[in-house]
């Protein structure tokens, strides 16, 4: 039998090999809200889970989802891996404000993996109109604790204070803002409290309220403080607003002919808004992190010897005073080796008086073949306010054994070892019984080539009919990433109408859908599922300057900030906003 003949055959018996390892994938799709009723100015968290015993699960699409403005808030990533079997799952999880008030269902999310198509139930929501507990867009909450003080008064008098440790910042430097209450009075009901706006900075709550007393003008105080953690997103003049407390004082002073019912006065605190002034970053270094503050950087391994085949777990962590969340995990590349990103966890906690924050990330390392190997210490660059200048720190170098696993080589797991064992020859022929076991033979062969024979001609139709499809696909991707860029030109000649016509806030919108809609050609993705993380994403992907990526991350505050603000869009700076936006799209090579 020729080399060529047995090659065929060895790949008809695989077929069955492959088919079920193919079948033996599990996919699971699922996605919730975490609540159905809402009212108008309230956002839901839209969570998408995909899991499935595979190293690299694919990106759902989202279905449209015209009835709600949808912003990403990121994603969580889990990698198991047990027993040689790998297991992942991974959330993406957005914010939906709604648009009007109604009923509204969002469809079915589907996922396509491997010419498999898998679907979530459709989600139905009901926007009521605007709460009594909501003014302003800012949520009144009910968080100081009421207790009632007994015994004798020390005068009535409550007011209430914000202030910030420092009111000069760099782009994304920590600032504490506290809220202070002062009160000598005793409270009817529970204290109703509106966080103070504020646009333009990513904030961070520093845990429950912290209690004691001051003594001011000779009057003992008793003072309910609460601090939240500040990052700035952009330079120039940024406001904290005023925060508001509305609340009711007792006013019982023991009258005989009150028969005991109480009256009370209300009154409504307001505080004095903040003005902070925040610097831009100097010129950046290429391997900046983003990350501004005071930070740690170190490396372990979960151990120093493993065996081949057998996985491996770096844990990085960066701890530090600053915002962690945006920054990403450390690159690692060692040949002969399959790398797994874990995921990645925050945790918080309250230091000193400022928010620290510690990001821990796992890299789950398979190795493929044995012997001594050694990790290099990788760099963590990071700006530092202080002392006005970019820090790089390093981890150190990490050494760890691989042993010769027990199950050999990659052939010898899936096929075993050692199957086929000569125990002896037979050299006693007996022709005749050869010739009709031979005769037998080939007529089993005969069929089994046959049946096999099929088995390839329809595998390699459909392997054939696959590749067509597949070129056809990418035809059409390339048509549409090359006409990304005439697409949001004519966006936004829709947009200029409108903005002649009065209508800037619209004009906005349809800025805003250019963008989007540029970015989603130029990358392959789903206008609906387009999201800044995801722009920002493929813009590093492809190396392209962190200063166009700030214009971008820019133009997209000012769409929304025009979109969502009550206050009347000016036309001029939409002006400036469109011919700035399609200088920065033409430059764009991607």
């Amino acid at each position: 039998m020729s080399k060529q003949y047995k090659m065929i055959i060895l790949i008809l018996l695989s077929v069955p090999f492959f088919t079920t390892n193919l079948n033996s994938q599990e996919i699971n799709l699922s996605a919730a809200v975490d609540r159905n009723v809402i009212s108008l100015d309230e956002p839901i968290t839209f969570t998408v889970t995909v899991s499935g015993n595979i190293a690299r699960v694919p990106k759902p699409k989202l279905p449209p989802i015209d009835d709600f403005d949808i912003f990403s808030q990121g994603t969580s990533r889990n990698i198991t891996f047990i027993n040689g079997k790998i297991s992942s799952s991974i959330n993406y999880t957005y914010s939906l404000i709604p648009k009007k008030t109604g009923k509204f269902t969002i469809g079915s999310c589907e996922l396509t993996v491997k010419g498999n198509t898998f679907k979530t139930e459709p989600i139905d929501i009901e926007v009521t109109k605007e709460t009594k507990k909501v003014q302003k867009g800012r949520e009144q909450k009910s968080i100081f604790p009421f207790e009632e003080k007994k015994g004798i008064k020390r005068g009535v008098n409550i007011f209430i204070k914000t202030s910030v440790n420092k009111k000069t910042v760099y782009i994304g430097e920590e600032l504490i803002l506290t809220f202070k209450l002062f009160n000598t009075a005793n409270l009817v009901a529970q204290p109703q409290y509106i966080p103070p706006e504020t646009k333009g900075f990513w904030k961070e709550d520093m845990g429950k309220e912290k209690r004691s007393t001051e003594i001011i003008d000779g009057r003992v105080y008793e003072v309910v403080e609460l601090n939240y953690a500040l990052f700035p997103l952009t330079s120039g003049k940024l406001k904290i607003g005023e925060a508001q407390l509305n609340c009711v004082i007792d006013d019982f002073t023991g009258d005989p002919f009150s028969f005991g019912f109480r009256s009370g006065t209300k009154k409504k605190l307001v505080s004095d808004p903040i003005t902070i002034n925040v610097l831009p970053l100097p010129p950046e270094p290429a391997d900046f992190s983003g990350a501004v503050g005071a930070f740690e950087i170190y490396a372990t391994l979960d151990k120093d010897t493993t065996e081949q085949n057998e996985p491996i777990t770096l844990i990085t962590t960066i701890t530090g005073c600053g915002n962690l969340r945006d920054i990403e995990s450390p690159e690692i590349k060692i040949p002969g080796f399959r790398i797994y990103d874990s995921g990645s966890e925050v945790k918080t906690y309250e230091s000193r008086g400022e928010l620290t924050e510690k990001r821990i990330f796992k890299t789950i390392l398979v190795p493929n073949r044995s012997g001594d190997f050694e990790i290099q210490g990788f760099s963590f660059t990071f700006f530092n306010p202080k002392k006005a200048q970019y820090i790089t720190t390093n981890t150190k170098r990490l050494v760890f054994k691989v042993l010769p696993g027990e199950g050999g080589s990659e052939h010898d797991r899936f096929f075993g070892k050692g199957d086929v064992k000569v125990v002896g020859k037979d050299i006693n022929f007996i022709k005749t019984e050869s010739r009709l076991k031979n005769e037998a033979l080939l007529g089993s062969t005969k069929y089994f080539l046959m049946v096999n024979i099929l088995l390839l001609g329809a595998f390699l139709w459909i392997f054939i009919s696959q590749g067509v499809k597949e070129r056809m696909k990418s035809k059409e991707d390339i048509l549409r990433k090359r006409g990304a860029l005439s697409s949001a030109l004519k966006v936004m000649e829709k947009a200029k109408r409108e903005a002649r016509r009065g209508d800037v806030k619209e004009a906005y919108e349809l800025l805003h859908r250019a963008i989007l809609q540029f970015f989603a050609d130029k990358c392959n993705l789903s206008v609906w599922g387009t999201t800044e993380d995801e722009i920002k994403y493929h813009l590093r992907e492809k190396r392209i300057s962190n200063g166009i990526e700030k214009e971008i991350s820019l133009l997209l505050e000012a769409c929304n900030k025009a979109r969502y603000s009550k206050e009347r869009p000016d036309r001029v700076q939409f002006t400036k906003d469109v011919e700035c936006t399609i200088k920065l799209l033409k430059s764009l090579k991607l």
